[in-house]
C-alpha cells in the first residue's frame, strides 16, 4: 500500500495534469541562499533596469516560509501557450511576442487554475495548505522550476524543457506536505550560443546572464518613459521572442489546447497603419484582457513611433 506522502503525490500530479499543466515538478523547500545572493549582485549592478519592485520582498524570495510559514515542498509547474500560428514576415507588420497573442491575459486564466487546484488538494488532508503564484508575487519561480525537473535555466535566462522548448508559463505552489520529489534534470545548453548570437542589443551579454536595459521585452513593456535612440526594437512592439525562436529546442512542435492563447484577429499580423490608427479606446477594447494592456496606450504609440521609424 503506497504510503501517505506517495499517494499525495501521485494524486497532486493527477490533479494538475487534467488542469493543463504539460508538466509537473516537486522538490523539497530550502532557503535559497546561493539564488538570492545572485539576485542581489545583478540588483546592485542595476541590471534590472527601471523595474524597481524587484527590490521589494528579497528575503521572501530567498526564504518561502516567510509566505507560508510550515512549507515543507514546491510543486511547480508549466502550462504550454504555443500555438501554430507564425508571424507574418512581411517588414510592413510588426510583432508582438507570443505569450500576448490571445484574448486573455496569462495570469487571470492559471490563478483561476490555481485557485482550484489548491481547494482540491486541500481537501485530500485534514491541515494541508497552500499558496500559490504565477509570475505575480517573491517567489523565484525559475529557480523553483529549475530544481523540481521542469527544465533548466538556459544561456537566454529562460526555463527550457529538453521536450517543449520555453514557450510555457511557470506557476509555483507552496505546500506544508512532504511529496516525492523529482530530480533536476541536465544543462543541455552546452557550447550553443544562438541565442547570444542572435539577441539583437546585446542584453544577454554572457551565458546565463542578462541586462534588462538592453531587452526588447523590457523597453516595449515595462518602460514608462523613452526607449533610447540606441535600442533598436527589430519590428518588435510588445515584447519580444528572438532568443527563443533560434533556441533548438523549440523547433519540437508542441501547442497549447488552450484557446486563449491562439492569435486574436483584432490585432495579431496587422500593419503599421492599422496599429498606428488606433484611437485609445480602440487600443482600450481591442486589448482588454490582454497582456498588451500592461503597455498602456501611450507605450503602445511609442513603440509604434519608434518601430516605424526604425524601417524608414
Amino acid at each position: 500500500m503506497p504510503a501517505l506522502n506517495d499517494r499525495l503525490s501521485i494524486t497532486i500530479k493527477q490533479m494538475c495534469a487534467e488542469a493543463g499543466f504539460i508538466k509537473i515538478g516537486f522538490t523539497r523547500y530550502e532557503i535559497l541562499n546561493e539564488e538570492s545572493g545572485f539576485l542581489r549582485m545583478w540588483l546592485d549592478k542595476g541590471l534590472n533596469a527601471g523595474m524597481k519592485w524587484m527590490h521589494n520582498n528579497i528575503e521572501k524570495r530567498r526564504d518561502p516560509s516567510l509566505i507560508l510559514e510550515d512549507v515543507k515542498s514546491v510543486i511547480s509547474l508549466a502550462y504550454f501557450y504555443d500555438t501554430p500560428a507564425e508571424h507574418d514576415e512581411n517588414f510592413r507588420i510588426p510583432k508582438i511576442s507570443r505569450y500576448a497573442w490571445g484574448k486573455k491575459d496569462y495570469h487571470k486564466i492559471l490563478k483561476k487554475k490555481l485557485k482550484h487546484l489548491c481547494l482540491e488538494i486541500e481537501k485530500q488532508e485534514a491541515g494541508i495548505r497552500t499558496k500559490s503564484y504565477t509570475d505575480d508575487g517573491p517567489v523565484m519561480d525559475k529557480v523553483w522550476a529549475e530544481r523540481s525537473g521542469i527544465g533548466w535555466i538556459g544561456k537566454n535566462t529562460n526555463v527550457i524543457n529538453k521536450d517543449f522548448g520555453s514557450y510555457f508559463f511557470i506557476a509555483t505552489i507552496f505546500i506544508n506536505r512532504e511529496l516525492i520529489y523529482d530530480r533536476p534534470v541536465e544543462d543541455l545548453c552546452g557550447s550553443c550560443n544562438l541565442c547570444i548570437e542572435a539577441c539583437p542589443t546585446g542584453a544577454l551579454f554572457k551565458d546565463y546572464n542578462l541586462d534588462s536595459n538592453l531587452c526588447i521585452s523590457y523597453q516595449t513593456i515595462e518602460n514608462r518613459g523613452e526607449i533610447p535612440e540606441e535600442i533598436n526594437l527589430n519590428g518588435w512592439i510588445f515584447g519580444c521572442d528572438i532568443c527563443q525562436e533560434v533556441c533548438p529546442f523549440t523547433r519540437n512542435k508542441f501547442f497549447t489546447n488552450d484557446e486563449n492563447f491562439y492569435p486574436s484577429a483584432g490585432h495579431f499580423n496587422k500593419t503599421y497603419d492599422e496599429l498606428i490608427s488606433m484611437s485609445e479606446d480602440d487600443f482600450n477594447n481591442t486589448f482588454n484582457g490582454t497582456p498588451v494592456r500592461r503597455t498602456k496606450y501611450n507605450g503602445w504609440r511609442r513603440n509604434l513611433i519608434k518601430a516605424i521609424e526604425e524601417i524608414l
